[in-house]
């Protein structure tokens, strides 16, 4: 196209708002894959906190006999969900403590991939990858959803016994800011297209 021609340029996308999404989504994940306030409940007798990898108790809790009032112990989610196990495994699941797990990678992993696409669009470079850091932010947030919140469905224990804490809302927050993030990073760290008739025309060659 030559700098004389009257048809319209598309505009260049703006970088700072996908960045700023990208950023706050990605601290939001951190802090939910490190926190232990997925589901808790604080008693008179004592309080639980259930994080996406282990389980505190401080003093007793709900149908268990839990540490004395005084006392605190913290165990891993596949050892506190065993003691649910019962033979009609009424307050125990097998998915709860795997997709914890899941959700603790897939919050890490969709963290790094909207760092790295900020990182990217800070920098106004536009690589050609093999994977662009948005598709892995964006597949590891998808997967995180989903088993986010069949962590929460499956968590051990009789109806009541935990709920949602803090965490899981940010979980939620930093998800949706980073899917948005990672959407309009994409098209920011889009390679630029080679053009593809540029030189085919030339009357040197003729």
């Amino acid at each position: 196209m030559s700098e004389d021609s009257d048809e319209p340029r598309a505009d260049p996308p703006r970088r700072m708002p996908p960045i700023v999404l990208a950023l706050l989504g990605a601290a939001a994940l951190l802090f939910a894959a490190m926190s232990s306030q997925w589901l808790a409940n604080t008693g008179a007798n004592g309080s639980i906190a259930m994080g996406l990898r282990s389980t505190t108790e401080c003093g007793s809790v709900g149908m268990l006999l839990g540490p004395r009032p005084d006392e605190c112990r913290t165990k891993s989610n596949s050892d506190y969900n065993a003691e649910w196990k019962t033979e009609s495994g009424q307050y125990h699941s097998a998915a709860f403590a795997p997709c914890g797990l899941v959700t603790s990678i897939a919050c890490f992993v969709g963290a790094l991939g909207l760092l790295a696409a900020a990182a990217l669009a800070l920098a106004k470079k536009q690589p050609q990858l093999p994977v662009s850091p948005s598709s892995v932010s964006l597949l590891a947030l998808m997967a995180g959803l989903v088993s986010g919140c069949v962590f929460v469905a499956t968590k051990p224990g009789p109806a009541g016994f935990v709920g949602v804490g803090i965490a899981f809302w940010i979980f939620g927050v930093g998800a949706v800011l980073g899917l948005a993030g990672s959407i309009m990073l994409a098209r920011v760290n889009r390679p630029v297209d080679p053009d593809l008739m540029d030189g085919a025309i030339d009357p040197d060659k003729f």
